[in-house]
């Protein structure tokens, strides 16, 4: 059965909240949340709300959520696929060590990061 998209954007909200407490091993589980409403500049009350599936997210709000977080347009609307996983512990390795480098680079770097590999698939194509 196909999700509708409060269901869409609830999931990809969960799973964007689960990422950032991921991020963020050393902090206490309590105020996780705050945290996380604090990065989106959205009120921590409304964000229980959506958790706990109380309150839909609306359109401005999945707008302000991409732009916040730096998605594309239109991210919180669409199924993304989870299943597609490392094949083995040295693919994992890459994958985990890749973006612990992207993600502690500033914006301007992470782009010439992101250019770099379209460059050198267009070349290995």
């Amino acid at each position: 059965m196909a999700m509708d998209s409060a269901q869409i954007r609830h999931k990809n909200f969960l799973r964007l909240f689960n990422d950032f407490i991921d991020r963020h091993p050393d902090a206490p589980q309590r105020g996780m949340l705050k945290l996380f409403a604090e990065r989106l500049n959205l009120s921590d009350r409304y964000l229980s709300h959506i958790k706990c599936n109380r309150k839909n997210i609306g359109n401005i709000v999945a707008r302000a959520i991409e732009e916040r977080l730096k998605l594309p347009h239109g991210w919180m609307d669409r199924e993304h696929d989870t299943l597609n996983l490392p094949a083995d512990d040295k693919e994992k390795l890459f994958v985990e060590t890749a973006l612990t480098l992207f993600r502690a680079q500033p914006h301007e770097a992470r782009e010439m990061m992101i250019d770099l590999l379209r460059q050198r698939l267009h070349v290995a194509a």
